[in-house]
């Protein structure tokens, strides 16, 4: 079935068709008509123009005629004029029969020529009359009047504008029945057109009016079909189907209202679901609830016991350097060697302060994504190697043992050496610090997917899976940590946290409990440039 967008198409190029038809039939009529016009006006003007030519000859060889009869030797009085006007009518002759031997059409252009052989005959046969009476003037100047008087008498008996004159007659004649011609064909074209109008305006209306009628009456039935749907389908009967056929656009509009009444029935099958399930989802969500809430109360006591914390941290150092100071002022004057133990006391404890500090402000300017780096590219190998020497000296007292692994020549990475030794060291104290006796703690260093891993391994005593998950708190320390181990403030690993994430990588922590803890600290691998 053919669409409506190619039906419209289809009606639109027909009356196209019909109104430049209809433009054209008027413009043909309009030329033809003005064609006609224009021969007819010439036709006309030469008509005229022939009768004047007719009177003007006339005038003129009588004014000759009466002057040679009676005698008068001067010219006739006007014939000088007349002569002028003859020629200029006989030009004006030659040049309208010229513009119309250019308009008309091969099969008049014979009858134009004709027209024209007789304009110049006409003109010949002027000049012949006129070289006669010069001759009977020349004669009866010369005086020989007897001669020039019976040279005027045979040519009045032989008619001098005789032939002229049936010339001019036959010229009219023709003109004549030229004009009679002529305005009878456009009349005949005028009654042509206006029966040509009638007819097309008559298919013109019929035609439209097919069209229109076809198109009512093939939209008629699927618009009364779509709107008893949609009355149907908006009284709440979501059953209610479309059936409409075939391809055009209604068939699709049908299709397409079909299938919003199966979603809407969809829908209103899930809603009739959710209704019913609507109060188990409630006492659901209270439960949910009433956990946060439990979840909100435990945040808030981590928060209350968070400030616990750093003010007590922070209050110790505070209390030591306060202390050493009133100690140092108080009484009488000390040794020197006294005042320079209080002031290194002072010293080392305002260092600790500023560690705890600088730690604290780099996450929390991490947690807003303005952590400050010295980036650069580093051999990660080399720096982890140095770190490792370094956390021997922490490892000695417990004799545990660390040992580095390194299995490629260079392992580059973009990022911060101070940050980063601050990181592995930060690992490697823990590893040490949780370890038993005479421990081992490994790390090892591999490429892999784009990747540098790290990883820092200890068979200490582990971590509780119930605490694993929020060991990267701040202050936050497991209780099995806590009773092995007092010292500590529970800001190591948090700090490794947001190091990694600086770096924009990532650290994993794997643990058994009393059997030792894993940390795999991933960073963004770096291609070979210039090693700091």
């Amino acid at each position: 079935m053919m669409r409506y967008q190619t039906k419209l198409l289809i009606t639109a190029c027909l009356l196209l068709a019909l109104s430049l038809s209809a433009a054209g039939l008027a413009y043909w009529g309009v030329s033809q008509s003005h064609s006609y016009l224009s021969r007819s006006r010439i036709a006309h003007q030469e008509l005229e123009r022939q009768l004047q030519l007719s009177r003007h000859s006339q005038q003129l060889f009588k004014a000759w005629t009466d002057t040679l009869l009676t005698g008068i030797s001067d010219r006739p009085l006007g014939a000088a004029y007349l002569h002028q006007v003859i020629e200029s009518d006989l030009a004006e002759l030659d040049r309208l029969t010229q513009t119309e031997l250019a308009m008309v059409g091969s099969e008049e252009r014979r009858m134009e020529t004709a027209e024209l052989d007789r304009l110049n005959a006409i003109k010949s046969e002027f000049q012949h009359a006129l070289d006669q009476l010069g001759e009977v003037e020349q004669l009866r100047s010369r005086g020989r009047p007897d001669v020039a008087w019976s040279t005027l008498l045979a040519l009045l008996k032989g008619g001098i504008d005789k032939k002229l004159n049936e010339l001019i007659e036959v010229a009219v004649a023709d003109e004549t029945a030229e004009v009679v011609r002529i305005d009878a064909d456009a009349a005949r074209l005028l009654s042509r057109l206006e029966r040509i109008s009638q007819i097309h305006a008559v298919l013109a209306i019929l035609i439209t009016l097919g069209l229109v009628m076809l198109l009512l009456q093939r939209l008629r039935a699927p618009l009364a079909e779509l709107l008893r749907g949609t009355r149907v389908l908006a009284e709440g009967d979501l059953s209610h189907r479309i059936a409409i056929s075939g391809r055009d656009e209604f068939a699709d509009l049908g299709q397409s209202f079909n299938r919003m009444a199966d979603d809407l029935q969809s829908h209103q099958k899930a809603l009739q679901s959710a209704h019913a399930n609507l109060e188990a989802q409630v006492a659901e969500r209270t439960e949910e609830l009433h956990q946060a809430n439990q979840s909100l109360r435990k945040v808030d006591e981590t928060r209350r016991a968070f400030f616990a914390d750093i003010s007590h941290e922070l209050r110790t150092p505070l209390t030591v350097i306060r202390g050493e100071g009133e100690i140092a002022l108080r009484g009488r004057n000390k040794p020197v060697a006294e005042y320079k133990n209080s002031i290194a006391r002072i010293v080392e404890q305002a260092k600790h302060l500023s560690v705890l500090v600088n730690d604290l402000l780099f996450i929390a300017r991490q947690g807003a994504g303005a952590a400050r780096l010295n980036l650069q590219t580093i051999d990660l190998g080399n720096l982890l190697e140095k770190v490792c020497g370094d956390a021997k000296v922490i490892a000695h007292p417990k004799a545990v043992d660390i040992t580095y692994a390194n299995g490629s020549a260079e392992e580059l990475v973009h990022g911060d050496p101070a940050r980063l030794r601050q990181l592995f060291m930060v690992l490697l104290d823990n590893a040490v610090r949780y370890s038993n006796s005479k421990g081992e703690v490994k790390v090892d260093i591999a490429s892999a997917g784009g990747e540098v891993r790290v990883r820092v391994s200890d068979r200490g005593i582990g971590i509780a899976p119930e605490e694993l998950e929020g060991i990267f708190e701040r202050f936050r320390r497991g209780g099995n940590a806590s009773e092995h181990n007092e010292e500590g403030l529970g800001l190591g690993l948090p700090v490794a946290k947001a190091i990694v994430e600086a770096h924009k990588g990532r650290i994993e922590m794997n643990s058994r409990l009393g059997e030792g803890t894993t940390v795999t600290v991933a960073l963004p691998a770096s291609p070979a440039e210039g090693v700091a």
